[in-house]
């Protein structure tokens, strides 16, 4: 499982972190990092007293501190081993609330099983094991991810159903804190019951919203610490001025039971393991799982807001295997999953403390907490460590409910309100499961709502590559629109394949100018699902109801494969061969409308004398022009033109077809023109000064006869003859502009239709 280079995954070596201890300590950051782990020591020994309140209520409260020895144990080991090896300096790591819930409510259900005669210390033995086995299997998983390089895997969960899961993780800490304050279930079929000890809990319940308010408007690091202190000191005035003794405060479900003297934390006894009912970690592994699927998503959620926070790129994989093996190391001592925590772990850096000092006072603040011991903590009021339950769970709710209102769809948010139903009146893995389904729900809606049709364009506007005679040229401008291309793009599914069959039925039912030939690009389609393989069928069959031929072009080897299972290609409707590409595919179409039309498309030779007699008026002209050109044959695959040719040419050609192509970046060669007989190739490189066609590569499809220009002999002739130079030029404008009118059209047509 361990990586063999990685040396400071095994023992932590070679980091350089003493030396950078040593630094901090003579430093300016000493002070301000110091105070920073103070204030952030503080609050984990109250956030860690919290947390295991929530766990362990009821008949169960007696354990409370035990359980927060056992947290503070893993804060001790999470903190130091993070904070001194993470890439984050100043970061804080500890043992996280995320579980807290679930774990209550896992053993609250495990003691309402029917026919349970588990005792409090059976439940607290079950309770240790389900924390250790958390934690050393979040840190197996940590470690894992990271190791394979997973994150990324992980992060394709929906944004909304994250925002579910914390949402829902907040509901459930907001229900928890009403045990913790009043030991009274929050349920809404028993809110009577709450109503009868309302003053109990409401105190806590407004703590928890001043604080909340307080701590969205305020950023000083000191204003929780001041609120946590001014609640308990206020507390204990009233009682003193009331008359009212500490045990009457006990008894009337203020204050926590006695601690007892001595450290918190105890070690975790095998005892505790053999006390344990193994056998129930059948009906705990739903719960367990939630856990893992938390932990994970929520370290990754943190360490993301983190790099924003500190302004920095990670790596969040080595953070991964950093988290795992702290996990790994505190879960023997019965902790909860921890990694880094965002809130805390910002204390150093506003302090302008950021150093790796905050992690280690941290861990020595709960280490003295957990050894020497914490009497001092039984003096708090219940109402104000369910107050701080509460605060988190409002937190949650404020920031993945509230937020999410003005940030996301509406759609989005239903989803994260789907998953708080399901999760309150069902089950948390079930809400999980719910908002995954939900999402993928509106992402095929949404995605169904893209048109797959990129482009729709009628032949008589977009003609191939090839360049015809005027009279062809003609008459496709007007048979062309018995051709139309369909450009399609995305991945093609059941729902958006239903529009293209709407798409391309219509065009095939139109009662006049039905086109002959739908040609379909498969070039930006990234893949089909089954459904879409049949809504292609369907369209054979319509297209073959109506005499029309479907050519397919740009075909993967993929859709290609699916497309010979479906049989997709037997039959009279699909033009086989599968065209390499839409210009080869409109070439075949037009070719078959000329000879339709009573056109012969196969280029015929055009001697030179003829081609001449269209640009000069007199025969003395045209042999003057013919003295300067060479003559040249070729044979099939001849390469007449490369990028990079710094000699300028002209050709003319008499017979055989050149094909120009576009010599692009990826490596392949596009096609962009075909000159057969009659046609001039390089017409404006030829006349555009510097390096000549640097992405232009002709080659020879056939073989055949050309008559070339060279630039010394046009040199030559503007020297002799400039008024045959001038006429020439005047008629290679003109030749050019027709072309580029051409292209214009083609252009101003694709351009009308993606408005």
């Amino acid at each position: 499982m361990f990586d063999d280079n990685a040396e400071w995954e095994l023992g932590l070596m070679q980091t350089g972190w003493k030396q950078e201890l040593k630094e901090n300590l003579r430093g300016p950051v000493v002070v301000p990092s110091i105070t920073a782990g103070l204030v952030a020591g503080v609050l984990t020994v109250t956030f860690m007293f919290s947390y295991s309140a929530v766990i362990f209520t009821g008949e169960l409260s007696g354990y409370v501190p035990r359980a927060t020895g056992q947290l503070l144990f893993g804060g001790v080991v999470i903190a130091l081993v993070i904070g001194l090896f993470s890439e984050l300096r100043g970061v804080v790591a500890l043992p996280q609330d995320n579980p807290t819930a679930i774990i209550a409510v896992m053993i609250a259900t495990l003691s309402q099983l029917p026919g349970s005669t588990l005792s409090p210390e059976m439940l607290f033995a079950q309770a240790v094991v389900i924390m250790v086995a958390s934690t050393a299997l979040s840190g197996v998983i940590f470690y894992l991810v990271g190791r394979w390089r997973l994150a990324a895997f992980v992060q394709l969960i929906p944004y909304p159903v994250i925002a579910g899961f914390l949402a829902a993780t907040g509901w459930l800490l907001f229900k928890g804190s009403f045990s913790v304050m009043a030991d009274q279930k929050f349920d809404f079929s028993q809110l009577g019951a709450l109503g009868e000890v309302t003053h109990l809990w409401l105190p806590g319940a407004a703590f928890a919203i001043i604080t909340l308010f307080v701590s969205l408007k305020y950023s000083n690091v000191f204003i929780m610490p001041g609120l946590i202190l001014g609640a308990v000191a206020l507390f204990h005035v009233i009682l003193i001025l009331s008359g009212v003794a500490s045990q009457e405060a006990i008894d009337g479900g203020w204050l926590l039971q006695p601690f007892g003297e001595g450290a918190l934390w105890q070690p975790v006894p095998l005892s505790t393991f053999l006390a344990a009912d193994w056998t129930l970690f059948v009906t705990e592994f739903t719960g367990l799982a939630t856990i893992l699927s938390i932990a994970l998503i929520s370290v990754l959620l943190n360490l993301t807001a983190l790099e924003s926070a500190f302004n920095r790129d990670i790596d969040v994989h080595r953070e991964m295997r950093l988290a795992g093996l702290a996990n790994m190391l505190a879960a023997p001592g019965g902790s909860l999953v921890g990694y880094h925590y965002v809130s805390l772990s910002t204390l150093g850096r506003r302090m302008r403390g950021d150093s790796r000092l905050v992690g280690v006072v941290v861990a020595v603040f709960c280490l003295l907490t957990m050894t020497v011991g914490a009497g001092a903590l039984s003096v708090f009021p219940k109402f104000v460590l369910g107050g701080l339950v509460m605060f988190i769970g409002l937190g949650f709710l404020f920031d993945w409910v509230v937020k999410s209102w003005s940030s996301l769809r509406r759609g989005d948010v239903a989803i994260i309100f789907v998953i708080l139903f399901v999760v309150e009146f069902i089950g948390f893995l079930e809400g999980v499961a719910t908002g995954v389904a939900a999402a993928v729900v509106l992402f095929v809606i949404s995605y169904s709502k893209i048109n797959v049709v990129r482009l729709a364009i009628e032949g008589s506007n977009f003609s191939s590559a090839v360049d015809r005679p005027e009279d062809q040229r003609n008459a496709l401008t007007t048979e062309g629109k018995k051709i139309l291309y369909l450009k399609l793009h995305g991945f093609i599914f059941f729902a958006s394949s239903i529009r293209l069959y709407e798409e391309v039925a219509g065009a095939l039912s139109k009662q006049e100018a039905a086109p002959e030939f739908v040609i379909l690009d498969f070039q930006q389609v990234s893949g089909l699902d089954t459904s879409a393989v049949h809504g292609l069928v369907k369209i054979k069959k319509k297209a073959l109801e109506v005499g029309t031929q479907l050519a397919l072009a740009h075909v993967s080897e993929e859709i290609d494969r699916r497309l010979h299972e479906e049989k997709f290609l037997d039959g009279d409707a699909v033009i086989e061969p599968i065209f390499k590409d839409a210009d080869s595919a409109l070439e075949w179409c037009e070719d078959f409308l000329l000879r339709t039309a009573g056109f012969d498309p196969s280029p015929k030779a055009l001697p030179i004398d003829d081609q001449l007699n269209k640009v000069f008026k007199r025969e003395i002209d045209v042999q003057k022009f013919r003295s300067y050109l060479e003559t040249i044959e070729f044979s099939y695959g001849d390469v007449v033109s490369e990028p990079g040719n710094e000699q300028r040419m002209l050709y003319f050609i008499e017979q055989g077809t050149i094909s120009i192509y576009l010599a692009e970046l990826d490596g392949k060669n596009r096609r962009i023109r075909s000159a057969g007989s009659g046609s001039m190739v390089g017409v404006a490189s030829f006349f555009r000064q510097g390096n000549i066609g640097p992405l232009v590569l002709g080659i020879a499809d056939t073989e055949g006869t050309a008559h070339v220009m060279t630039e010394s002999a046009f040199e030559r002739m503007k020297s002799e003859d400039p008024e045959l130079v001038l006429s020439f030029q005047t008629f290679a404008l003109e030749y050019v502009s027709e072309r580029l009118a051409s292209n214009l059209r083609t252009l101003s047509s694709i351009l009308r239709l993606e408005e």
